[in-house]
């Protein structure tokens, strides 16, 4: 079994991230409260959990207390922090994207937080 990651977002960057990872042999879960985006990555043999990615709940049912790493990919930079700071707590590795500009003083703390950060 290889290392466990959990994509949070299945929009263009989150599918072609979990794409990618599974391709190279990762036990990859997405996480999507979109139907359709849930149902597109059925499709594409991954494992997917439908739910709210910064519902805490939501990730454990996902894995998070046995994954390696955890990424925040969807749209929104807030969600995508929160996400992080759930992945921090249980002592995965962390990524997120920020996709718009952040002040100086908010992009630090992202930084911070996440373990490596993912532009699109």
């Amino acid at each position: 079994m290889g290392m466990k990651i959990i994509v949070v977002g299945y929009g263009r960057v989150g599918s072609r991230t979990a794409r990618v990872l599974a391709e190279e042999g990762y036990d990859v879960v997405v996480v999507d409260n979109d139907r359709l985006k849930v149902e597109r990555a059925r499709d594409q043999g991954l494992t997917v959990v439908e739910g709210d990615g910064t519902d805490e709940d939501v990730l454990i049912e996902a894995g998070i207390e046995t994954a390696d790493s955890v990424g925040g990919i969807t749209g929104d930079v807030d969600a995508n922090h929160k996400i992080c700071l759930l992945g921090n707590k249980h002592g995965c590795r962390t990524a997120m994207r920020i996709s718009e500009d952040v002040s100086t003083d908010i992009y630090e703390t992202y930084v911070a937080d996440a373990d490596e950060v993912i532009y699109p």
